[in-house]
């Protein structure tokens, strides 16, 4: 009897096996189906009590009337608003070291710089950004190319979203370094990259006419600037002045580069001149600024995106670590959104024009049949100073949820009472 049983328990066990293997052979199907309190769709009409349709990680649809397969997992998020996840278009954060020394190093790749334990992707995700455009910082002349990242994994690769995005090209200049000759030397450097390519095309077409093979490959240093003039990469250009702004449209006109402008508050003077350009911009942490009228004397505040949304120019914020409200992006659209901004062009800068400036708006930055399930879930408002990210879900997985988050737990929970030492006399 006992011998029967053990055989029976061996069948059973090897039938288990058989049919475990099968299922985890066979191709995986995620469908999710969430339902939403509201939906804020930013490519459209915003949704109350919605539905978005999820398979493999790709919104299928999103309305108030979607069918929802038999065998799709539910997720109820009827008391949130649900909205595509932030993006960052521009930072220097997350790295080991923003710039180098040495002027000129477009060869350079922030891909080797990232640090993916960095608090700051942590505190990224948290507050809802998917995904940030990692540039090096303003101090060099052409600092390297950017990758674009969302702030989860262990390594910069399960990190990555696109590798070879954007060349930073810096008009502050450094050192004992004077603007002219900042200007110059960069002049300089593309004259003899002009010359470079015109003798590398002459030997290329020499090899063609004696019917020789010709295997010579651009200079490694020299191939992200190659690829910046064939606009394969955009030229992302930050100006440290009103000034420097129309240098910087020289170097985009004369060379025909893809350009996103990174302004410092005080180019709003020449906010004009970049909507004349239909130029994008990337602007300052910095969103409110105080100046002295030259003829009342008087002190007034300049609100950096009024004037730029005023001109017509579409713009992308971004954050700073250093100070409490500007290291969010709702924090920036809110205090634009208080001094007269449309709110949906508000919602736009943090979420599809930054996208689209970093060149992932194909995937991201709006809740739309094809695009990726990059979303967030809020408790309110994201306008509201009180809303949480309450949930954060990339391409159909949720890779943060508030109420695992042992650091913020940390953070959020009440001081213990000092208990007085008891008099022992």
């Amino acid at each position: 009897m006992k011998y029967k049983s053990y055989k029976a328990f061996v069948a059973m066990f090897l039938m288990a096996f058989v049919t475990s293997t099968w299922v985890l052979a066979a191709p995986v199907r995620k469908k999710l189906a969430v339902k939403a309190g509201s939906i804020i769709t930013i490519s459209g009409a915003d949704i109350k009590n919605g539905t978005i349709l999820i398979e493999d990680g790709i919104i299928k649809a999103v309305g108030k009337k979607v069918e929802i397969p038999w065998d799709a997992f539910v997720i109820e998020a009827k008391d949130r608003i649900i909205m595509p996840g932030f993006v960052l278009a521009h930072t220097s954060s997350g790295l080991d070291r923003a710039n180098e020394n040495i002027p000129e190093v477009p060869f350079l790749s922030t891909f080797d710089s990232i640090d993916p334990v960095s608090s700051y992707f942590e505190d990224s995700l948290r507050d809802g950004v998917v995904a940030m455009l990692v540039l090096p910082g303003n101090s060099t002349l052409l600092g390297g190319t950017g990758t674009v990242v969302k702030p989860h994994g262990i390594t910069v690769e399960a990190m990555l979203i696109k590798r070879y995005t954007g060349l930073k090209i810096s008009l502050r200049p450094t050192g004992n370094t004077s603007r002219m000759g900042h200007m110059q030397r960069f002049r300089r450097y593309m004259s003899d990259l002009k010359d470079y390519l015109e003798e590398y095309e002459q030997r290329k077409a020499d090899a063609k006419e004696e019917k020789k093979p010709f295997d010579e490959e651009i200079d490694i240093r020299k191939q992200p600037m190659v690829d910046l003039l064939n606009k394969k990469l955009t030229a992302f250009i930050y100006c440290d002045r009103a000034s420097d702004v129309p240098k910087a449209i020289e170097i985009h006109e004369t060379h025909k580069f893809n350009t996103v402008l990174v302004l410092s508050p005080y180019c709003y003077q020449a906010a004009p001149l970049i909507a004349q350009k239909k130029l994008p911009v990337i602007l300052s942490p910095e969103l409110i600024i105080w100046e002295t009228n030259e003829e009342t004397n008087e002190e007034e505040m300049k609100v950096i995106p009024m004037i730029f949304h005023k001109a017509g120019v579409k713009f992308a914020f971004q954050t700073d670590t250093s100070q409490y409200g500007r290291r969010y992006l709702w924090y920036q659209a809110a205090t634009a959104v208080r001094h007269g901004m449309k709110r949906t062009e508000a919602l736009k800068s943090i979420t599809l024009y930054p996208a689209q400036f970093i060149g992932v708006d194909d995937r991201l930055g709006s809740i739309q049949a094809g695009k990726e399930a990059t979303l967030i879930f809020l408790t309110s408002d994201p306008l509201d100073a009180q809303a949480w990210v309450d949930k954060v879900m990339v391409a159909g997985e949720i890779v943060y949820e508030k109420e695992k988050d042992q650091r913020l737990k940390k953070l959020l929970e009440k001081p213990k009472e000092i208990q007085e030492p008891k008099d022992t006399d």
